[in-house]
């Protein structure tokens, strides 16, 4: 591992701390916001963020 590019592990680091924290704190159906007959419940909002960002960062740190 190159130690000049640690910062590369920087947005692994908030993509696994960020799902951690979100299942922690957060319980799901607790907001439910409705806009006509779509119902969207907040707490996967950040969690499918949070998964996007894990699983572009992985496949960055992978192909360098």
């Amino acid at each position: 591992m190159d130690w000049g590019r640690l910062y590369e592990w920087q947005n692994v680091g908030i993509g696994v701390v960020g799902i951690a924290s979100t299942v922690t704190f957060a319980n799901p159906g607790i907001h439910v916001v409705t806009a006509g007959p779509v119902r969207l419940n907040v707490f996967y909002v950040p969690l499918v963020c949070f998964g996007i960002l894990l699983a572009l960062s992985v496949s960055r740190v992978v192909d360098s």
